[in-house]
């Protein structure tokens, strides 16, 4: 008859404990069978185990010198060995043993005569199984023998505790990439709103762009045709202050148009397409050049370039940067000075070109537009490029103070930097650092 098997008070708890270890029904795994194989040895034993005792049965992480996985716990030696957690449990000779010598596993397959088990205790204190051998013969281990169980026992609450360890930083991993991806979804929505209402605003800015090159101007223009044609055709009838009168009018509606159009400029550096291509510098100097003829014709003004590069630039926006700085140039010469506008290249290193602002290791081509013009108070040097500044010299020339605010745009467009140097009245020097 067959000794019914004393379950603890706190079962459930113990089998919650075990559950949690997810340990139950998995596959081999190379570290408990080492240390089956250990035990084998060390003990001179056939059968070595490693037991984990659930509700109605007792099941094998890993079995050395037995093929079955797992037996029913009523007849389990495993069972009796939980019961007191702080001592191995043995066996000596199952078959005078009163608990054990009716057992099936016993009397049969695999014919127990021999048991030493030692619990596997978890943190919590709950015995979850054993780490235990079997020999089919009376026997008794020696002190060494049993260390050595001992050894394996706490190395296998340690597998144990490193699988829980792992379990839960998948877990909180999972736990983690599900609300990241809920994050990039829920960022994703707001791009895609902030897209349509950027695509809105471009609308907007377009239908501004029209509305300044047409609805905007076209008043500005008959303006300025009947200014002329009263100045013409009634040139005798006006007063002299009628003839300051208008003539201030026809140069306000030159200015406000020169803004409208420097506006629209500014615009299309901010909403256009950007695309890159690779153009010969000396050809966009030369078309900027044709552009300005008639004015630099006028002043006798040369440009010196020394500047056989090739450039990665979105062409009509680098072509108006330069044709800006040019325009500049003139605008700013010195009266009854030939305006001369040298441009010279070079290529090295942020590193090597010592300006904070550019990468160390990224290389760079330095385009520096020098002219001999008024030049400007280096203290300025900043303030310049900002929107609507003219600094003092809107005496000297008509500008909309936007031109420069333009140039920087444009850099920016092209992920590079550009700083202005100017000495009264020496002229002044831009220097453009582009990325290659």
């Amino acid at each position: 008859m067959i000794k019914t098997i004393e379950v603890t008070v706190d079962e459930d708890a113990r089998l919650g404990n075990l559950q949690s270890f997810g340990i139950l029904d998995t596959f081999s795994e190379k570290d408990y069978d080492d240390i089956t194989h250990m035990a084998s040895i060390i003990c001179e034993a056939p059968i070595a185990l490693i037991s984990f005792v659930d509700d109605d049965r007792q099941w094998f992480k890993s079995a050395r010198g037995l093929s079955a996985s797992q037996t029913a716990r009523e007849h389990s030696f495993c069972s009796h060995a939980i019961i007191n957690t702080q001592e191995p449990f043995i066996v000596t000779d199952s078959r005078i043993d009163e608990r054990f010598k009716d057992n099936p596993l016993v009397t049969g397959n695999p014919n127990i005569v021999f048991y030493a088990g030692v619990p596997l205790v978890s943190n919590d204190g709950f015995g979850l199984g054993t780490v235990c051998i079997i020999d089919t013969k009376p026997r008794e281990l020696t002190e060494q023998q049993l260390n050595a169980l001992h050894i394996l026992s706490r190395q296998t609450i340690n597998l144990l505790n490193l699988r829980k360890a792992n379990q839960k930083l998948a877990h909180a991993t999972q736990e983690l990439e599900v609300k990241l991806e809920n994050h990039i979804s829920e960022r994703m929505q707001e791009v895609e709103a902030q897209n349509i209402e950027l695509e809105r605003i471009n609308e907007e800015l377009r239908s501004f762009s029209y509305i300044s090159s047409h609805d905007l101007q076209e008043p500005l223009r008959k303006i300025q045709i009947f200014c002329s044609l009263i100045l013409e055709k009634e040139f005798g009838n006006l007063s002299g202050q009628g003839k300051e009168y208008f003539n201030k009018i026809q140069k306000s509606t030159s200015r406000m148009s020169a803004l409208i159009k420097d506006l629209l400029t500014y615009s299309r550096t901010t909403s256009t397409e950007r695309v890159f291509e690779t153009v010969a510098l000396k050809q966009l100097i030369d078309e900027v050049a044709a552009d300005l003829h008639e004015e630099m014709e006028a002043k006798g003004a040369v440009v010196e370039c020394n500047c056989d590069v090739d450039v990665s630039v979105i062409h009509f926006q680098f072509r108006q940067l330069l044709y800006n700085l040019f325009s500049n140039a003139l605008k700013f010469s010195k009266e009854g000075v030939a305006p001369v506008i040298t441009v010279g290249t070079a290529h090295q290193t942020g590193k090597e070109f010592g300006i904070a602002a550019l990468n160390p290791a990224q290389l760079y081509t330095c385009i520096k537009v020098t002219d001999n013009g008024i030049g400007f108070d280096n203290r300025y040097a900043e303030k310049i490029f900002e929107l609507f500044q003219r600094l003092d010299t809107a005496d000297k020339q008509m500008g909309t103070g936007i031109g420069l605010t333009i140039v920087k745009k444009i850099i920016s467009n092209h992920n590079g930097y550009i700083k202005a140097n100017g000495s009264i009245p020496h002229g002044a020097t831009f220097e453009i650092y582009l990325p290659e």
